[in-house]
């Protein structure tokens, strides 16, 4: 696989590999930075690295993403990963969101297509939604969309309403560690 396209929801937990083959440590988020005339970029990954230090990779430092890996140029930012402001972590942030789109229907955001575009940079491409559900034992149908079918002022800031959306159907253990990704603002 050439690595050009990913989901997002499936990058948790995926071992990060030096281009030696030793295993790195294993990705614990995707950072995006949103742009107002186009799809959010991607600036880089959060990456749990051994003894519970959470660095900062540069999404320029990886080759390839795919095949249950990410491989990179083994060179992670020094400092343990701090949020600036404008990024948004997408895992912690943006999963399980309130969306609605073009045509005013409502959806919750599941999981986001990323993709290498020309010159290198990655963006969101598309995005898998669930429409709310028809009946008490029923789940919505999902669809595909793409990020400009997505009314995308509602994504600029994170609120509490959205956080407990997210974490009403995770388990404890789950919960207790999206809290701890969450920006300290």
């Amino acid at each position: 696989m050439s690595g050009s396209k990913a989901f997002v929801a499936r990058l948790h937990g995926v071992p990060v590999f030096d281009p030696a083959g030793d295993k790195a440590g294993k990705v614990r988020d995707v950072v995006l930075v949103n742009r107002s005339s186009d799809s959010p970029r991607i600036v880089g990954m959060v990456v749990d690295l051994s003894g519970k230090r959470r660095a900062f990779l540069s999404i320029g430092r990886v080759l390839s993403i795919g095949g249950g890996q990410v491989i990179t140029t083994g060179r992670f930012s020094p400092k343990g990963f701090k949020q600036r402001g404008g990024e948004q972590l997408v895992m912690a942030e943006v999963l399980g969101r309130q969306v609605t789109l073009a045509d005013g229907t409502s959806a919750t955001i599941e999981d986001l297509s990323i993709e290498r575009g020309r010159g290198g940079e990655w963006r969101i491409d598309e995005v898998f939604l669930r429409r709310p559900r028809t009946g008490p034992f029923s789940k919505g149908k999902t669809l595909l969309a793409d990020w400009e079918d997505l009314r995308t002022d509602e994504l600029a800031d994170t609120d509490s309403e959205h956080i407990l959306a997210t974490f009403e159907d995770m388990p404890a253990a789950d919960v207790a560690s999206a809290l701890l990704d969450l920006p300290t603002q």
